[in-house]
């Protein structure tokens, strides 16, 4: 079994053929997924989907892309959200500095991140971590609040050094759809060396697509799993083993 550890079963297109999309992943024993909201337009339709398939496991969150259009009451909702469904973790969250460049508009995305980090913290849930071009002030945030309850550090394309530090606060490390592009040097380095007992693999479909497709599918997660094993030399059921056991027991915790 494998299970995609980051994928947005919500979005189009792949909400408009949800079963189909199962399927497909299921032909290539891929029959776990965690399903990250983004914003609280998406919550909903996530919780829905969780409630559906039990295979889906589901996350809610403000993405920093999003933060400008919420107040003070979609706060709220995501922390009764959390009260009310003892089973869900809180992500998307993060920081991307990349969509803030200007120095109030960086510590606008750290203010609402802590704000996010306190919910998790009060409610003891695992969290999925957005972090571009901000790894440093994304652990930084993560130390200063005393968040001790981990979660996925998603999309890992940064140093060996950063993915210590991640692993140190308590992350598991996301490897994924950059395996598919044949220059992604180091998120290659990261899928060889770091120890599998902290790795879990991901799509982030429909986004992050390999290069001759319109969108990303979670069937794409076999062949990032083989990537993993030829990288490391080992065999390939042993990548897919000791990541699904990786991302159940972050899930497990809160369960």
């Amino acid at each position: 079994m494998l299970f995609d550890s980051h994928c947005h079963l919500s979005h189009e297109p792949l909400v408009e053929n949800l079963p189909e999309i199962l399927a497909q992943a299921a032909h290539k024993h891929i029959n776990g997924f965690l399903v990250p909201a983004t914003q609280p337009p998406d919550w909903e339709a996530t919780l829905q989907l969780a409630k559906m398939y039990p295979q889906i496991h589901a996350a809610i969150g403000i993405h920093p892309w999003y933060i400008s259009a919420c107040t003070l009451t979609d706060y709220e909702k995501l922390e009764q959200l959390l009260r009310e469904n003892s089973d869900l973790l809180l992500g998307e969250i993060g920081l991307d500095f990349v969509h803030a460049r200007d120095a109030e508009s960086r510590q606008h995305q750290i203010q609402r991140f802590e704000q996010q980090l306190d919910i998790a913290k009060s409610a003891s849930r695992p969290i999925i971590i957005h972090h571009v071009h901000a790894t440093a002030a994304c652990l930084n945030s993560i130390k200063r609040c005393a968040f001790k309850h981990g979660g996925f550090a998603h999309a890992f394309s940064g140093s060996l050094e950063e993915a210590q530090e991640w692993i140190k606060q308590g992350f598991l490390i996301g490897i994924g759809s950059l395996l598919l592009r044949p220059h992604a040097k180091k998120a290659r380095l990261a899928a060889q060396t770091l120890p599998l007992e902290h790795m879990v693999i991901e799509t982030d479909a429909p986004y992050m697509p390999p290069q001759d497709k319109p969108y990303n599918s979670p069937a794409n997660l076999q062949q990032i799993a083989q990537i993993i094993a030829e990288l490391r030399g080992i065999a390939y059921e042993q990548v897919a083993r000791i990541t699904t056991q990786n991302a159940m027991a972050i899930i497990n915790k809160i369960h």
